[in-house]
């Protein structure tokens, strides 16, 4: 039988999303982290310039979604201008800053692909790609859990980090965020597909996954998140659907608590996130990273270091060199690419929280509750990891501007 163009479409995204998560190192000069997706986009590309209809689609995508397109250009030529540093700066890592340019050019990429495709089909793709991610968060939640199980029966399998879940990301932050969108992903899907709670089981075992990660940034990022849009939920009056969503979180807890009392999967996690403070080891030297970034920006405040240039610069500055970056996104933005990168990188991303708080104040929907509860969480732990160049943030921030942009409702639509 034929294949029709929207089955291949529908295929395309489909592979995009699985592949998404499975991430792995590549040298070519610098070192990159990059996802199995990037290899596939390149014959997602050629597919899509073959297909005649996307040129039509692709120009109302950047009429309509005009915001997003040159908040991701502005980002890059405010990124490139920082380079004019690279005339003052003693030495300089100029492979690593043109690296850094290609993954936000990259990222750019996908944001257009996958408009084009919402666009194109609307609702009926953003359910396949909602449910495909579940489908993938929860192979990855599964191998988290089973991973941190076999390694405290004395077996590992390099799935781990100390004990620690990572799932296919190599790192367990990165494994964390990742299922801190999911989670929000999920909750989405449950929504749209007009189920009767939006909690389910899917979402509990990303939930647990999270905790094995031990990922301190990400379990207070989600934590905190949620007591903020609490808050918010309960200024907007919605004190009956708060009331459900706070039984279903009891119960979520209560079976989380029960696993934790019946092995010792969950405990190292409890014990690391209850252990956090200035004087650890790891607390102790992100802050002193945090220090080192503002210096570098009160040092070049406009245009910053220059783009990938901040342990390159430390050693100009500070006389030896900090081997890592510093574990923290929006102090990478202000000590690489100054006050004006920062502001290139901070406006859209307020906007779009902003649209979502004023949305769940004045009218309470579960679609704001949980889109925002996602946005406080990633924005929480960009305070400690690097999150600039992530694949599946900038396809997460995409799905969730078409939906405003869209008035998206509970979807009843099926995929191909």
């Amino acid at each position: 039988m034929m294949l029709t163009r929207k089955a291949i479409d529908f295929g395309v995204i489909r592979l995009l999303v699985f592949f998404i998560p499975f991430m792995f190192y590549i040298n070519l000069i610098v070192q990159l982290n990059v996802s199995l997706a990037d290899l596939f986009m390149m014959i997602v590309l050629l597919w899509f310039l073959i297909d005649h209809d996307n040129r039509k689609i692709l120009a109302v995508v950047i009429n309509k979604y005009h915001l997003i397109l040159v908040y991701m250009l502005l980002l890059i030529y405010f990124c490139i201008l920082s380079m004019l540093n690279y005339i003052t700066n003693t030495t300089i890592d100029f492979p690593y800053g043109v690296s850094a340019i290609l993954k936000l050019s990259v990222n750019f990429v996908y944001i257009t692909i996958f408009l084009v495709y919402l666009e194109k089909y609307k609702g009926e793709i953003l359910n396949t790609i909602l449910k495909w991610w579940k489908y993938v968060a929860v192979i990855i939640s599964l191998i988290c859990i089973g991973s941190v199980f076999l390694y405290s029966n004395g077996n590992d399998y390099g799935l781990t980090l100390d004990g620690r879940a990572q799932g296919t990301f190599k790192d367990p932050n990165l494994a964390a965020l990742y299922l801190i969108v999911s989670f929000t992903i999920i909750a989405l899907l449950n929504l749209f597909s007009n189920k009767k709670t939006s909690i389910s089981l899917s979402m509990v075992i990303v939930l647990i996954a999270i905790l094995v990660t031990a990922s301190r940034g990400g379990i207070l990022g989600i934590s905190l998140g949620l007591m903020l849009v609490i808050f918010l939920s309960f200024i907007a009056g919605r004190v009956k659907e708060l009331f459900l969503f706070l039984i279903m979180t009891v119960l979520c807890s209560t079976i989380i608590l029960w696993i934790d009392s019946s092995s010792d999967v969950l405990s190292f996690a409890f014990e690391r996130v209850s252990g956090i403070s200035v004087q650890e080891e790891g607390t102790s030297y992100r802050l002193f990273l945090w220090q080192s970034a503002i210096k570098v920006w009160e040092a070049n405040p406009i245009i910053g270091a220059g783009i990938g240039q901040f342990s390159t610069y430390s050693h100009e500055m500070f006389g030896y060199t900090i081997s890592h970056i510093p574990h923290n996104t929006y102090l990478s933005f202000l000590s690489e690419t100054g006050l004006l990168g920062f502001i290139a990188f901070m406006w859209f991303p307020l906007f779009l929280i902003s649209v979502l708080a004023i949305g769940l104040v004045s009218t309470g929907e579960k679609l704001y509750f949980y889109a925002l509860l996602g946005f406080v969480a990633i924005a929480i732990q960009a305070l400690t990891i690097n999150i600039e160049n992530l694949r599946f943030i900038w396809i997460f921030i995409t799905i969730i501007f078409f939906i405003i942009k869209n008035d998206q409702k509970p979807l009843v639509a099926k995929g191909p």
